[in-house]
């Protein structure tokens, strides 16, 4: 039985990936720099330092990435703050369902926790996470585990009993590495046939996972 659901944030919850991307392409365009499809692949799901590497992996250690990304945490920012967060088809419903199903709830993102807070609060949503957990709060970037493992430790549920809800390649191997049960929500990046074979399921949008849990539940 499914006791505790971990969410991904970007491009899971909130369609803030594409934001993200147009922003960068923008940027990268005025200092000369061309980033590709394939480069954005690499760094979905990726954490600050992490990101940081894959940037300068592929333009060279001097790759103003620091100045380059307070520029665009302070356009998204701005864009959030104005127009609020968007949100992915069927998120509230999904969570009332969760709450009201007694379900445990944690965020564990790439992004800062700072960045996350700021999401939430922008949001709109009326259900409270039990535990957050964002990328500067650990060691090692997904597609390491660790993000999984720390917060399926601080929640106190086996992972036999924990599920997590990831749209990118590099989540998906960080859950499966972990050792708990992924369903995939695809976003921008394409999965590869033979990663998305390792999830537990694949959903075109969150709507789906209430019914989902009800018969893997019932089952049980």
């Amino acid at each position: 039985m499914i006791k505790a659901v971990i969410f991904d944030m970007d491009g899971l919850m909130f369609d803030t990936e594409s934001l993200s991307q147009q922003i960068w392409r923008q940027l990268g365009k005025e200092n000369g720099y061309f980033i590709s499809d394939k480069l954005f692949d690499q760094l979905t799901g990726s954490n600050l330092n992490k990101t940081k590497e894959i940037f300068r992996n592929n333009f060279g250690s001097d790759f103003p990435y620091l100045e380059l990304r307070s520029k665009k945490q302070k356009i998204m920012l701005a864009e959030i703050e104005n127009k609020g967060v968007p949100l992915k088809p069927g998120l509230k419903s999904c969570l009332n369902y969760l709450k009201d199903n007694d379900f445990i709830l944690a965020l564990a993102s790439s992004s800062q926790k700072s960045v996350i807070d700021f999401y939430l609060e922008n949001a709109d949503l009326e259900v409270e996470f039990d535990y957050i957990i964002g990328g500067d709060q650990v060691k090692h970037s997904k597609p390491d585990p660790e993000i999984f493992e720390q917060c399926r430790t601080e929640i106190a549920v086996p992972a036999a009993e924990t599920i997590i809800l990831e749209d990118s390649l590099n989540g998906v191997k960080a859950a499966v590495a972990a050792g708990i049960k992924v369903i995939l929500v695809p976003d921008l990046v394409k999965i590869p046939a033979e990663v998305e074979a390792l999830t537990f399921a694949t959903l075109s949008n969150l709507t789906e996972l209430a019914p989902l849990l009800d018969d893997f539940n019932h089952l049980s």
